[in-house]
């Protein structure tokens, strides 16, 4: 019977991961990542595909990507070790790190220049409207049908909501007339450019990518307000993964290599930098 119970618990439990003798030293028999969907899901894992396929024929075992249904179950799935790997947004990580504290930045992408953000690891929020509407300030929208991205989206939410109030002096439910969470920033940007709302607080690298795709020109939207540069979202280690699988990943995904370039050409993107928790930590006053 314990010989059985063993058994069983060997293959229930969750790990991907088999510790030898010396703890620092891991027997890597699969990994796991997951993403928060920050445009169509199924869109994000096929680019993220280059870099699967590069970790699993390096680590010589399989790297599988989790489809996340949101930005809540993404952060679920590395607060409780269901995956090993996640990329969050800022504010995703510093709600995760706070429900497990052993969860680790480690490393974040550096984007290529765009129209609305610059070149390097930082972005903005933005509120933007449509061009050629009657709106030409911040005033203007008192009142306004407001489109926001989903409610732990960093800059789709929690930083509007934490910052803006302190331009205009008026509570952020108290300016707007309405607030519409559309559940991500491709959908927040679809409302405006369909009249559902009148404004929309959105990434500046999703609006970037819009343009890039011909959804937008260069004039159709107006910023009324940028948000002061936010670190670019961060992969993030579990609780608990071992040092040398850390150390590994990380060295795979901070040296440039061809098949590393297939990755970071989705991403529009330069290459893969180390972080830390620092680079997140302004993020705590705000939430």
């Amino acid at each position: 019977m314990l010989r059985l119970l063993a058994l069983l618990m060997g293959v229930i439990l969750p790990f991907t991961l088999l510790a030898k003798e010396n703890p620092g030293v891991c027997e890597v028999t699969g990994l796991t990542f997951t993403v928060v969907p920050k445009k169509d899901i199924d869109e994000q894992l096929q680019e993220f595909q280059p870099l699967m396929a590069l970790l699993s024929d390096e680590l010589g075992v399989a790297v599988e990507l989790i489809r996340a249904s949101s930005y809540e179950s993404a952060i679920d799935s590395i607060v409780s070790g269901a995956v090993d790997v996640a990329v969050l947004g800022p504010a995703s990580y510093i709600i995760a790190r706070r429900r497990n504290p052993g969860i680790e930045a480690f490393a974040s992408l550096a984007v290529e220049a765009g129209f609305f953000t610059p070149e390097g690891s930082y972005y903005n929020s933005m509120l933007i409207v449509n061009d050629g509407t009657g709106v030409k300030d911040r005033e203007d929208l008192r009142g306004a049908r407001v489109a926001l991205g989903d409610p732990s989206s960093t800059s789709g939410a929690v930083v509007p909501k934490a910052m803006f109030p302190e331009v205009v002096g008026v509570p952020f439910e108290r300016f707007f007339g309405a607030l519409v969470y559309a559940g991500g920033h491709d959908k927040a940007m679809d409302a405006l450019l369909d009249s559902d709302v009148d404004a929309a607080f959105v990434s500046s690298a999703r609006a970037d990518e819009y343009l890039r795709r011909g959804i937008i020109n260069a004039d159709s939207f107006r910023v009324l307000w940028r948000s002061s540069p936010l670190h670019y979202d961060p992969f993030v280690f579990r609780n608990n993964l071992c040092h040398s699988v850390r150390q590994k990943l990380l060295e795979l995904m901070t040296t440039q290599s061809p098949r590393l370039s297939d990755f970071l050409d989705s991403q529009h993107a330069t290459r893969i930098t180390p972080v830390g928790h620092a680079d997140y930590q302004a993020l705590e006053g705000l939430m």
